[in-house]
């Protein structure tokens, strides 16, 4: 299905699908008025829900004030380093199976996501 997306509504799909960083609304918010500086906060935030709700792009959520926006549908798994809020795509995890897990009669799978959260590298270095 093909999406008419309004002017604003494709200027913040762009500035998702060319973050790498899994940008929070308030990041895209700032990247996007830099494009279009009549943008409002709202319309940023209206247009991501838009965007995740058709399937245009990811909404990823790293706990209660951690919702972050990735551009890559292409199946995959995250990285959050629980100090910094740094993400990263895990492209090559194999998740196992629905046969493997015991689930209740009638049941139906749609989506499989795994989220590992931890501490990078630069962050363990700085708590040595």
């Amino acid at each position: 299905m093909r999406h008419q997306l309004t002017s604003h509504r494709k200027t913040v799909f762009e500035v998702v699908k060319e973050s790498m960083d899994h940008p929070t609304a308030r990041q895209v918010f700032d990247r996007a008025a830099q494009k279009a500086p009549r943008l409002s906060f709202a319309t940023v935030y209206n247009s991501l829900k838009y965007l995740s709700d058709h399937g245009l792009i990811r909404q990823v959520s790293f706990g209660e004030d951690s919702i972050r926006y990735d551009g890559t549908l292409l199946r995959h798994d995250h990285l959050f380093c629980r100090n910094c809020h740094h993400v990263l795509d895990l492209m090559d995890m194999t998740i196992p199976s629905t046969n493997n897990f015991s689930l209740p009669a009638g049941f139906k799978v749609e989506e499989i996501s795994l989220k590992i959260s931890g501490l990078c590298e630069g962050c363990q270095q700085v708590e040595n």
